[in-house]
């Protein structure tokens, strides 16, 4: 059996008892970093569980590994650093695999940022869409934008890109309402909500930003 675990986003308590029996049940799990997982494990005292790193570089060469352990009855799982496996992450053609041979594989239930995400936006909830990263590129990212106009969409956004991000949405999107969500979970948890203008001058007058960031928009063009 394989096992899709996510683990917390931020606050380390938000891990749940199915999440740690199922890691303690496991003869191998695959992670983003080893030393992180190692970590996550030593706090909630999980021991005695191999752990081996599965990233973009190695991914072609793991696959079969899996398959391979699974088919002679090995209890394997997954995790990444923060959150769900394969949301942003590598993982997904390692799951079609296992699907595709007929394995039998579960996900979890556990943290993410992204319904956090909507529901601190207060934007409308019956539709929405998760696009992941932006495009770096500006054409294809109007583009990308646009295509969801009208419809809550949820993106993530790295700490130097965010005041770039903000700025071609203001310039594009004037209109636009919008939650930046910061460190959900975390101590220095914060929310920015409002119209594109006001959380943008919010953002420009730092001098740094940390931390891991999601947003919700609604573009109105």
């Amino acid at each position: 059996m394989f096992f899709v675990i996510p683990t917390p986003i931020g606050n380390l308590d938000d891990i749940t008892k199915r999440a740690i029996d199922t890691i303690n049940s496991l003869d191998l799990l695959y992670c983003e970093n080893t030393q992180n997982t190692n970590n996550l494990l030593l706090k909630f005292n999980i021991t005695g569980i191999k752990l081996k790193k599965y990233v973009d570089y190695n991914e072609s060469r793991i696959i079969p590994e899996v398959i391979s352990l699974l088919k002679i009855g090995q209890r394997i799982g997954i995790v990444s650093d923060a959150g769900y496996p394969t949301i942003s992450d590598p993982g997904y053609k390692l799951i079609r695999a296992i699907k595709n041979e007929g394995l039998k594989y579960t996900v979890l239930l556990g943290a993410s940022s992204i319904l956090p995400t909507l529901i601190y936006s207060a934007l409308p909830s019956n539709n929405f869409v998760f696009i992941g990263f932006l495009s770096k590129k500006q054409g294809k990212l109007k583009e990308e934008l646009l295509k969801y106009s009208g419809t809550t969409t949820i993106f993530f956004e790295s700490p130097h890109r965010i005041i770039k991000t903000l700025k071609f949405i203001l310039d594009n999107f004037p209109q636009s309402q919008i939650t930046v969500c910061r460190e959900i979970s975390k101590l220095h948890e914060e929310i920015i909500s409002g119209d594109i203008l006001s959380v943008y001058e919010k953002f420009v007058s730092r001098v740094t930003i940390k931390g891991e960031i999601s947003i919700a928009i609604l573009i109105d063009n």
